[in-house]
């Protein structure tokens, strides 16, 4: 549209009259993050599972929820990754640091099996 500006590659401002409103575009589409957001899910339901392998991979670490954290965000990362790699396309730096949102807002869930 001639009334739209880009800012970057997921905000645009749009004119309309005399008002402006900024939209914010997702960067991830839908369903990769659905992909992603479930992969995480289902990590996070079976932590239970993985605390024998942390407490050998992580033997010295006092903070077991970093283990599984970096663990759950390791494997969702690898869904990511892949999701784009089968639609031939390339994660931008914006895709990245969507990601990053996705995963932190689980980060709670998983500190909540250790308190």
């Amino acid at each position: 549209m001639k009334n739209d500006q880009l800012i970057s590659n997921s905000c645009y401002i749009i004119k309309h009259y005399k008002k402006s409103i900024l939209v914010i575009v997702m960067a991830i589409p839908d369903d990769i993050q659905e992909y992603v957001e479930k992969n995480i899910k289902l990590m996070i339901s079976q932590t239970e599972t993985y605390l024998p392998i942390i407490k050998i991979v992580f033997p010295y670490s006092k903070n077991l929820a970093d283990g599984i954290y970096n663990l759950i965000v390791g494997s969702a990362i690898s869904v990511f990754i892949n999701q784009y790699a089968m639609r031939m396309k390339y994660p931008t730096a914006e895709d990245f640091s969507e990601f990053a949102k996705i995963a932190y807002k689980y980060r709670d869930k998983i500190d909540q099996f250790f308190k």
